[in-house]
């Protein structure tokens, strides 16, 4: 019986550059990292990247939305750190949306419920 995601895998080219980004840039927590695998923990949810040499821009893969509250101050801090996003940040009566890619050219997005509920 299937009962819960046991982890998001996303592809990396570079292993060393991903997990910066990820730890340093997007602030999650790196479990564990051996060559080809790294995992994290975000939010309860293992998030992990595995080698893959020539990944380039997947639109193919969907994206992961990370939970932002409030998503203007987080938007703000990753600009800060170079991120850029693509597009402009959306707000729509189920909340408000962010996207921008990692430096795999993973899609990855931000994603904040409106006032008083937990989710779309």
């Amino acid at each position: 019986m299937l009962d819960q995601i046991a982890f998001i895998a996303r592809p990396a080219s570079d292993m060393r550059r991903a997990v910066d980004f990820y730890r340093n840039v997007l602030g999650l927590t790196l479990l564990f990292e051996r060559g080809d695998w790294s995992e994290f923990n975000a939010g309860g949810m293992r998030l992990a990247l595995y080698q893959e040499k020539h990944p380039g821009p997947r639109e193919d893969l969907p994206a992961v939305f990370f939970t932002a509250r409030p998503i203007e101050k987080i938007l703000a801090g990753l600009e800060r750190q170079g991120v850029t996003l693509d597009g402009e940040l959306e707000i729509h009566p189920y909340g408000k949306l962010a996207r921008f890619f990692d430096t795999e050219g993973n899609r990855l997005g931000l994603y904040e419920p409106p006032p008083g509920k937990t989710s779309p």
